[in-house]
């Protein structure tokens, strides 16, 4: 039996490649009508695949040069006894950012049939296949969204073919594909999760016009919705239309740019009906809006959702408003797990530790499926770094890191192999948590304190939350120097990791390692006159996450531990407050005292979320500043704040 991709060769259009590029691939090929036939591809960056004309598949899986993935796509139910055409649209964006790296253009498949156990190969990627630069996407533009997103694209709809559409027929300007004959890898991995399926789609509703020296045309989808988009509209000449999207319009139009942020595409109309599917880009938004040079007749924009499929388990506290805010919150990890786990799917679609171990948390409850965090991890662990921290994104080209992040892996792993059972794969992906944590264990113990330290080259980006002071220098080389937050964060690690080599059956002096930095720790920041302790010393400014941290890690103890308590719930304390991405650590550092401060907890989300309610939320915001935050680019669709459904589940009897 030969596999998938056997004798297959990397594809492009032509010898060289540059960034931003778009490839059309066309192949006729005759089905008998007997046999199941299987598509396996692989493209870099994304692709749409045709059968006969018709879309029936699209969206790559994110990989790394040394982990290529492929998707394996039954397209019988698509043929015709006969002749049948085979057709790519491949986009290569030849960028690094936080959601890709570069590894060159292409095109990698086979097509074969089953019958009986047996294969039998139909056609595969090499130089037979014919191809060419696309004639209606810009190629090059390298218009970013986002520096976390990367490129979008624009469509010109008057360079379409005029007398057959190539997907069914090809075209005179086809030519025969170039092997890529670069290293790349032919794909090994098979998709690790189920495919994403399309929702039924959501009409947007025209709320507001404008017309004079140009035209602006506003919809409203009802609510936060992600997926991708499909516009049908007249117009009565050619003209150069801007599609721009948002989740909110405080501005009273979409506010589509932000700083360098510009989430807008282009679109080229030609003069009659334009009916265009844009699937390339997964978008995030409440808000769409048209603008135009000339008038624009009978538009329609609706969104196709693009669902992980999975089954809600059922949860009812009989409170109105709780239920409220775990529905708002069930939604929110639903928006934002396609591919991986994303922090929000409007602005980043990136899956970070810190977010993605939140949203693990929360998914075990709501949907009690372990295939997808899985997937997650082992994304996460095939990151690959000579420095040997983990990146800030998964999979993400460029060097930044988040050294706090890193360290909260540990958790996920941990709370991955409680709930799913599979500590198999916890043993698989071990070497990888032990040579991380290495690195932060061998700078502790050089330092001449006996303190970890922070990291001082400008790639390391020393971040804990959105809080003054935690909040750290993007880019910027700055002193290295101990804190109590990643000394924390260190020693949660090691236990964790603890816990782990214990449940896998390795040996480890983790516990130790945890125990000897406890003591560093209570020496170096606790203040005895105020029972709390310090940021950067017993005097220093206090923080909520600091001291939640310590309690965590097992640094603090005792009646030293329950003033911690009792200071935690205080609102007037003066620490610096946590923020919702972290409100997790304060939470359980309080439960830690027992069920007395179960009624605290539910009292701070109910506190919370309520406002999110009030002003009409359908998922939840990044911060409790909503819109305003960052400089208005505050998210309204955040993973990492669906916390709610986990402490429901754990507190509500």
């Amino acid at each position: 039996m030969i596999s998938e991709l056997t004798g297959a060769s990397w594809i492009w259009h032509g010898a060289d490649y540059s960034p931003d590029e778009h490839a059309e691939f066309f192949i006729p090929f005759e089905y008998s009508g007997a046999d199941r036939v299987v598509l396996a591809v692989s493209a870099d960056n994304d692709y749409g695949v045709y059968i006969n004309g018709k879309l029936i598949a699209f969206g790559q899986y994110p990989d790394y040069p040394h982990y290529k993935v492929y998707d394996l796509i039954d397209v019988t139910e698509h043929l015709q006894k006969g002749i049948n055409h085979l057709a790519f649209e491949v986009w290569y964006l030849g960028n690094n950012c936080f959601t890709n790296i570069d590894d060159g253009a292409g095109l990698c498949f086979t097509l074969y049939s089953e019958k009986d156990g047996e294969r039998r190969l139909i056609a595969k990627s090499d130089e037979s296949v014919l191809s060419r630069l696309s004639k209606t996407y810009i190629n090059h533009a390298c218009k970013s969204i986002t520096s976390q997103i990367g490129y979008g694209y624009s469509y010109d709809s008057t360079a379409e073919d005029v007398l057959c559409d190539w997907r069914v027929c090809g075209g005179e300007d086809f030519t025969p594909s170039f092997v890529v004959t670069t290293d790349k890898l032919i794909p090994s991995v098979k998709r690790p999760i189920k495919t994403l399926v399309n929702g039924e789609a959501i009409r947007g509703r025209l709320i507001k016009s404008e017309s004079g020296g140009a035209y602006r045309y506003l919809f409203d989808f009802g609510c936060e919705i992600v997926g991708v988009y499909r516009i049908r509209f007249n117009s009565q000449v050619q003209q150069h239309i801007k599609l721009c999207y948002g989740e909110h319009i405080a501005d009273g139009w979409v506010r589509d740019r932000i700083h360098s942020r510009d989430f807008s595409f282009d679109y080229y109309a030609k003069r009659g009906l334009n009916d265009y599917f844009g699937y390339f880009r997964r978008l995030g938004l409440r808000y769409a809006e048209f603008r135009s040079e000339s008038p624009l007749e009978n538009i329609e924009i609706e969104i196709i959702p693009r669902n992980y499929p999975l089954a809600a388990l059922p949860f009812d506290c009989k409170d109105d408003e709780l239920n409220a805010i775990y529905e708002i919150c069930e939604r929110t990890l639903r928006l934002c797990m396609h591919e991986h786990y994303e922090d929000c799917p409007w602005r980043e679609q990136s899956m970070y530790i810190l977010d993605s171990r939140n949203q693990m948390l929360c998914g075990y409850y709501a949907f009690g499926e372990y295939e997808f965090p899985r997937a997650c991890l082992e994304l996460i662990c095939e990151d690959r770094r000579e420095d040997r921290m983990l990146s800030i994104c998964y999979p993400a080209g460029g060097d930044m890191a988040i050294p706090s992040f890193a360290l909260h892996l540990y958790t996920s792993v941990k709370e991955y192999g409680i709930h799913s059972g599979d500590w198999e794969f916890v043993k698989k992906i071990y070497p990888k948590l032990r040579d991380a944590l290495s690195l932060f264990v061998e700078r502790w113990e050089r330092s001449d304190d006996g303190l970890a330290h922070t990291f001082g080259e400008a790639k390391y980006w020393n971040f804990y939350e959105w809080a003054e002071g935690l909040d750290g220098y993007i880019g910027r080389l700055e002193d290295e120097r101990a804190d109590l937050i990643i000394n924390c964060l260190l020693s949660v690690a090691l236990r964790h990791m603890h816990f782990i080599s214990e449940n896998i059956g390795e040996s480890s002096n983790y516990l130790a390692l945890s125990e000897r930095l406890n003591a560093n720790i209570n020496k170096a920041f606790f203040n005895a006159d105020t029972g709390l302790y310090g940021m950067y010393s017993p005097s220093g400014r206090c923080s909520e996450l600091g001291n939640s941290l310590a309690l965590l890690c097992g640094a603090a103890q005792g009646e030293i531990a329950e003033n911690i308590r009792r200071v935690l719930c205080d609102e007037n304390s003066g620490l610096v407050k946590t923020t919702l991405s972290m409100k997790g650590f304060k939470y359980d550092a309080l439960l830690g005292g027992g069920e007395a401060y179960a009624d605290h907890v539910i009292a701070d989300i109910r506190r919370i979320y309520r406002k999110m309610l009030e002003e009409g939320a359908t998922t939840v915001w990044e911060t409790e500043d909503g819109e305003r935050a960052f400089d208005n680019a505050g998210s309204l669709c955040h993973g990492w704040s669906a916390l709610p459904i986990y402490y429901f589940h754990k507190l509500i009897k």
